[in-house]
């Protein structure tokens, strides 16, 4: 049977201490594609037997437990690739796999998408511009990308203000240093829009008539020296603006039980599986290596990035 909808989550799972809950959630929901952050040490092989799905974890850092992981339904509609291993991340490295569409009858298509799970820095601003700088890479012309962070950063037009707090390292984590005064650290953010990346969110509330798109995504605990109730939005979903038309929905997921399992909600995006898969048949312009070059020495209609 063809898919008619494909469906991506995300979700920071608080440092995988109720995985096993959060898992049976995520199986309910039935996703073709998992981005997932603070994935810990000998959960990636039970919890993709769990979920039905093929897990492909980042780099670990040495020191740290926290990992980002990407998972794949096994024959779902979304063929694995290639796996990258991004050494060169400052902080957690990111996950980052390259799929492609499946037929029914098992062809794939000729394009493939890069899909990123990151963790963005959280005490150090200068990190998360590096990493939001490090997407770029994959934001070539002809390339398509899709990404899901916690980016421990805000918004343009949002975060703050900080009069309020007393926890003074949080405030100096969430905001960068200009000319000795502290501004609210928005810089991953509008990193990814110069690129020519689309926030999903925005995406949806703007041209899906989703306003709830744009809800918090953390924030709701308690934490000492913080004002209660405030609700940040470091979880965000960006992609290539060709991969837009086929974005049909988008959910911050929000009951009691996920904010009992996690300090972060999840992330629900639902894709158009026929516009996708016609985005990924389409010829693309792109830059080839000299040999492959026409004899104008001008970019060629290629199927894949290299």
């Amino acid at each position: 049977m063809t898919a008619t909808t494909i469906t991506a989550l995300n979700w920071n799972l608080e440092k995988g201490i109720n995985w096993e809950q959060g898992a049976a959630w995520i199986r309910e929901q039935d996703p073709d594609i998992l981005f997932q952050q603070e994935v810990q040490p000998g959960q990636l092989a039970d919890q993709a037997d769990r979920l039905g799905m093929d897990g492909y974890i980042a780099v670990g850092r040495p020191g740290s437990t926290n990992d980002n992981a990407i998972f794949l339904k096994r024959g779902g509609p979304l063929a694995f690739v290639e796996e990258y291993p991004q050494d060169w991340a400052p902080w957690h490295a990111p996950a980052n796999i390259a799929v492609k569409f499946r037929d029914v009858d098992g062809a794939l298509s000729p394009r493939q998408v890069s899909c990123v799970s990151g963790h963005a820095c959280y005490w150090n601003p200068e990190y998360r511009l590096i990493e939001a700088k490090w997407c770029s890479t994959l934001a070539k012309p002809g390339w398509l990308a899709v990404h899901f962070w916690d980016w421990n950063s805000y918004r343009i037009g949002e975060g703050g203000p900080w009069e309020g707090y007393d926890d003074q390292t949080f405030v100096a984590n969430r905001t960068y240093d200009e000319g000795g005064l502290r501004r609210t650290d928005d810089r991953p953010d509008r990193e990814m829009l110069a690129t020519g990346y689309i926030e999903m969110a925005r995406h949806a509330a703007q041209h899906l008539d989703q306003p709830d798109a744009m809800c918090g995504s953390a924030g709701y605990r308690e934490h000492p020296g913080r004002p209660p109730g405030p609700r940040y939005c470091v979880d965000r979903g960006y992609l290539s603006g060709e991969l837009a038309p086929a974005l049909t929905g988008f959910t911050v997921c929000d009951t009691p039980h996920l904010r009992r399992l996690s300090d972060h909600l999840p992330l629900r995006a639902e894709f158009d599986a026929a516009v996708l898969r016609s985005v990924l048949h389409r010829p693309a312009a792109m830059y080839q290596p000299h040999d492959n070059r026409t004899s104008t020495g001008s970019a060629i209609a290629a199927g894949d990035p290299a």
